[in-house]
């Protein structure tokens, strides 16, 4: 498949995420609407009855809309992509334009964020994710930039192989990056135990989750270009 192809792909990609992005972003300012008077500012509306979060209608249907999000977005990435690497890239591109242009869509539609640094609920299974919306814009951006690098490639012919333990390391400080957004959940959520928790944000885990995603993007460039100089090893035999 030539670049003019590729490219094609891409721009097809790229418009469906931005298209599902104002969607997303419409959701957000509804709900917004309903429980906190268009209000973007924490603490979030929680109910707590006999020691158990109650959660009315509109909540259980929101949880399994942010469910049914991300199976969208990975079947976009499926649809789009040739073979399962693909697929893979595709879904990553896909994520990280998406959540890129939701906060682009909610600054045109209600001004907000004010800045990069706004604290923001991101999701909410299986526990509230917060943090300053600069995080997941920096990784939307690493997931952008990884996955057209590995399309690029795919495309060039060269033979992408990535192994288990490359899942599985990039995996795990996956994990560690959602554990910071969800470091705080108890305040969030006004868990008391005989602490008193207002549901404010106090501090972001950036000793979690900078050191995380700096690794992850380090091991990504690393085992690229490992790959590419074994191709071109091997073209030259």
């Amino acid at each position: 498949m030539n670049n003019d192809r590729l490219s094609n792909r891409l721009a097809i990609a790229f418009v469906f995420s931005i298209a599902f992005a104002w969607v997303e972003s419409a959701v957000v300012v509804y709900l917004r609407e309903i429980y906190f008077n268009g209000n973007f500012d924490f603490p979030i509306k929680v109910i707590w009855e006999n020691g158990q979060i109650v959660l009315d209608q509109l909540s259980k249907i929101e949880l399994f809309r942010e469910f049914a999000t991300i199976v969208m977005l990975i079947t976009a990435g499926m649809a789009r992509g040739r073979n399962s690497l693909q697929s893979f890239c595709y879904f990553m591109f896909c994520f990280g334009v998406w959540d890129i242009f939701y906060y682009v869509w909610l600054k045109v539609q209600t001004g907000w964020p004010e800045g990069l640094m706004v604290w923001d609920l991101l999701f909410l299974l299986p526990l509230p994710w917060v943090g300053p919306v600069i995080t997941p814009v920096l990784i939307s951006v690493a997931l952008i930039s990884s996955s057209v690098l590995l399309l690029y490639y795919d495309h060039k012919r060269y033979r992408i192989t990535l192994r288990w333990y490359d899942f599985a390391i990039e995996g795990f400080l996956g994990l560690l990056v959602i554990a910071a957004f969800c470091w705080d959940w108890k305040n969030i959520l006004q868990i008391g135990n005989g602490v008193a928790r207002d549901g404010i944000h106090r501090t972001f885990a950036w000793w979690l989750c900078v050191p995380s995603l700096t690794v992850a993007v380090i091991y990504f460039c690393i085992r690229l270009r490992l790959i590419l100089k074994n191709n071109f090893t091997e073209n030259r035999r």
